[in-house]
């Protein structure tokens, strides 16, 4: 027999406990990348140091594990910029819902001293191809933008304000390519545009693999220096065991970017459905989108 009083307590304890659950779902929702990415350093030994660079038992090394690698490139270190912004980006609806289908936009840190100033920021874009919605966000939010890409003739561009457009590519090295491309080394697109003495508040690269070439240049000619934030799409177009070889070199490259003390603060899997990982035994992405500051600039 339940009197009158119990039912309105039972009633009240239902309602509690199913928004109770709500909350719970909703927390796993948000913190879903905290929950992975922790997960993922057990398995590495990795750790947030004093520089916030990943490291484990065996060393970012030449003997890397491949599994070691690809753990690498998830992790996101979180904390290392505590206001940290998306710019850009759209709705690809070719693919398999990941991520509510969003490409293309990229990570901004806007904490302190290393915050694009809106009115006195300039930001290099290489690899526009047919989405400039980053170059548009960055140029609503006060910045001067430069897009490079050697592939398409000329963005049609819409509205009153228009990023300034350059048909050259970025490599390592100046040279006419076999496809007929002007490609250019990061120091001389900024010598041609005048701008050796400038800062780039943000460069943004998704460049299909130039990357491997254009980091180590852009790092041995000290340019690296005159770089705030790098925004980068990483390539890994192959992962079959035979090109076990090249996947290290690549991931050696991009982590010559953090031996120089550049900080990771954000790095997810790029829009697309998971693929199996030969050389990892695991299950990875081909692309993913990692952003790093220079804490030269952030620590001032």
């Amino acid at each position: 027999m339940v009197l009158k009083g119990d039912h309105g307590f039972f009633t009240w304890l239902v309602i509690l406990t199913i928004a109770w659950l709500e909350l719970i779902i909703l927390w796993r929702i948000l913190y879903s990348e905290i929950l992975y990415s922790d997960k993922q350093c057990e398995k590495a030994s990795c750790f947030k140091g004093k520089d916030h660079q990943f490291a484990h038992s065996g060393g970012l090394s030449d003997s890397a594990r491949p599994i070691d690698i690809a753990l690498w490139h998830n992790w996101n270190n979180l904390g290392a910029c505590k206001n940290l912004k998306f710019f850009g980006g759209r709705i690809w609806r070719g693919a398999v819902k990941y991520r509510e289908n969003m490409n293309g936009h990229k990570a901004v840190c806007l904490d302190g001293n290393i915050r694009p100033v809106p009115g006195n920021c300039l930001v290099y874009s290489f690899g526009v191809k047919n989405d400039w919605s980053f170059e548009d966000a960055m140029m609503k939010y006060g910045c001067e933008v430069y897009g490079f890409d050697p592939s398409i003739i000329e963005p049609k561009q819409t509205g009153v304000r228009k990023f300034i457009f350059y048909k050259i590519g970025l490599q390592g090295k100046d040279e006419v390519n076999k496809r007929g491309w002007e490609m250019k080394s990061l120091r001389s697109i900024m010598k041609l545009l005048g701008h050796e003495n400038r800062i780039i508040d943000v460069l943004k690269m998704d460049i299909e693999e130039s990357e491997y070439e254009a980091i180590p240049n852009m790092i041995d000619t000290g340019v690296t220096e005159q770089i705030k934030q790098i925004a980068l799409e990483t390539h890994n177009f192959s992962m079959d065991e035979k090109d076990r070889e090249r996947y290290h070199f690549k991931y050696k490259q991009m982590w010559k970017l953090e031996k120089h003390g550049f900080v990771r603060f954000n790095s997810q899997a790029a829009m697309g459905t998971a693929r199996l990982n030969h050389i990892a035994n695991i299950s990875d992405f081909y692309c993913y989108e990692i952003a790093w500051y220079n804490p030269k600039y952030y620590f001032v």
